[in-house]
């Protein structure tokens, strides 16, 4: 059935998703504050909006959507900055929210950053989350705010997320200048993460959880720099090497819980840079 979809936040993965939902036909608005600079797409109506003014949330909501998805980015990489660019617009949307009569369904792309974990365990969804970093407790601050709307939260907490247009690891390698440390990597294409929402949108039944979004294989830092390089036709031999795990930790996560859905991941294992 055809539903009419908000995305919250307009970059890569809600470009990918509403690629896919417009495809189906399904109605699909964008907001963000710069929509011009924005690629177009058939049947995507993009809209400028602040979601950290309270006014533009409530305008938006009163279209009446089905679903909201939220893809949203820090203003600054600063902990005020996660903080203004997630906590904030989620606190005014919980409250608008509340106003509702038949609020929509919301899906929230958060970060597997809400982990804390540093010694290579396993992690699912019943794990602490215990942040280690300023930027994983606003993620999971604004998660506790979000499962506090009156309707159905999805969460989806990403491993790190690859593909087209995300070069930053590559150049580093390239360059140099990343560095090699004994610690557990997690990853997942930005295909993956838009197909997965997509999925469940046609799911409902699936909805209202929190998923680890991670493919099939977790790979020590040293393999996954090196599977990069091979990419770019270069080597991991030049990069420095430490014994001190960096600040975003050490854990493997299990996907079982979004295997369970009945999701098949287009890319189950890191290969491409």
């Amino acid at each position: 059935m055809t539903q009419k979809i908000l995305f919250l936040g307009y970059g890569d993965i809600a470009y990918r998703t509403a690629q896919l939902l417009a495809a189906c036909r399904w109605q699909c608005v964008g907001a963000c504050r710069h929509p011009e600079h924005k690629p177009t797409l058939a049947g995507v109506e993009l809209i400028s909006a602040d979601a950290n003014n309270e006014d533009d949330l409530r305008a938006l909501l009163g279209q009446g959507f089905d679903t909201i998805i939220i893809t949203l980015t820090p203003t600054s990489v600063d902990p005020d900055g996660y903080h203004q660019g997630y906590v904030v617009p989620c606190r005014h949307l919980q409250h608008l929210l509340h106003q509702l009569p038949n609020p929509p369904r919301v899906i929230y792309v958060s970060s597997t950053q809400v982990y804390g974990h540093r010694n290579g365990e396993w992690v699912d969804e019943s794990s602490a989350t215990e942040p280690s970093t300023a930027s994983g407790a606003m993620l999971l601050q604004a998660e506790q705010v979000l499962q506090g709307s009156p309707t159905a939260v999805t969460i989806l907490r990403c491993a790190g997320i690859y593909g087209p247009g995300r070069e930053r690891l590559q150049t580093m390698i390239q360059g140099g200048k990343a560095v090699v440390t004994p610690a557990w990597t997690n990853h997942i294409h930005s295909a993956d993460v838009a197909g997965f929402i997509a999925y469940l949108l046609q799911q409902p039944q699936h909805q209202g959880q929190v998923y680890i979004v991670s493919d099939n294989q977790p790979l020590l830092q040293e393999e996954a720099y090196r599977r990069i390089a091979t990419q770019i036709g270069t080597s991991i031999d030049h990069l420095t090497r430490s014994d001190v795990i960096g600040p975003r930790g050490s854990k493997r996560l299990r996907n079982d819980k979004m295997r369970a859905t009945g999701y098949c991941l287009k890319y189950p294992v890191r290969i491409t840079a």
